[in-house]
């Protein structure tokens, strides 16, 4: 008898299993735009936007959630990467009518030797996401900084820029 408790129960749980496997969605990261623009001295900054896109047919509503980012990848004259900064967005879109952003975030990575974020802040304003990051370089005793301003901003369709 307890071998078929047990067999019951085991089979009540993978079923319970397979069957929220099978409602589970799935998250992706899309690449929307890259751009890239150059400088008389030879840099770069490209400008990267991706879209988190979740294949679920929960999406369909009037209301929904879109969260994205917008990298910035500082190159210098020799193409060599410099930082890259990154700012994440959550927005609120409520279709054809209003997008709020209701989340920010930034972040650096892929800081070149010598380089460091010195200081960064972040903001939110109706459909746009803002951050603004302090570079440094330091040399020995020399040091410089730059500044990088980094804007996601939501429309009323869901779409990032």
């Amino acid at each position: 008898m307890k071998k078929i408790i047990s067999i019951v129960l085991i089979t009540a749980l993978l079923l319970c299993t397979v069957s929220i496997g099978v409602n589970a969605t799935t998250a992706k990261e899309v690449v929307v735009s890259e751009n890239t623009e150059y400088f008389e001295d030879g840099s770069s900054i490209t400008t990267t936007i991706t879209q988190i896109v979740n294949d679920s047919k929960n999406q369909t509503r009037a209301t929904r959630n879109v969260t994205g980012s917008k990298t910035k990848t500082v190159k210098n004259s020799d193409g060599d990467v410099l930082f890259k900064f990154k700012i994440t967005g959550t927005f609120t879109v409520n279709e054809g009518v209003s997008a709020t952003c209701t989340a920010v975030s930034c972040s650096a990575s892929d800081l070149a030797s010598g380089w460091s974020l010195d200081s960064y802040s972040t903001s939110k304003s109706g459909n746009t996401a803002r951050a603004t990051g302090i570079f440094k370089y330091t040399v020995l005793i020399a040091s410089k900084t730059q500044e990088v301003v980094n804007t996601l901003t939501c429309s009323t369709t869901g779409t990032l820029s």
